[in-house]
């Protein structure tokens, strides 16, 4: 589903304009950034939570050359689902 898929969507189910409905997901998903940006924890109940790792540098090695390298440490977001979402795709 696209963004404009489920725009629509969410237009005809609520009776919102989809400019309304555009906006509403737009701050929801800057909001959402926002908090990942400051490593908050965000749980949406029976959807599932979202939160940041950090992950630790690393030696890997280039298949090719064989030549070791650094993998500096990074951020990545998760997403762990309720399992209210996982009952559902059993």
């Amino acid at each position: 589903m696209t963004n404009k898929e489920l725009v629509a969507e969410l237009s005809d189910q609520l009776g919102w304009t989809q400019v309304r409905v555009s906006e509403v997901l737009a701050q929801t998903v800057e909001q959402l950034n926002s908090n990942l940006a400051i490593n908050a924890t965000i749980t949406i109940p029976n959807f599932g939570t979202f939160q940041t790792r950090k992950r630790a540098e690393r030696i890997s090695v280039n298949p090719q050359t064989q030549q070791r390298f650094l993998v500096p440490p990074k951020i990545s977001v998760n997403f762990k689902p309720a399992s209210v979402l996982k009952e559902k795709f059993k």
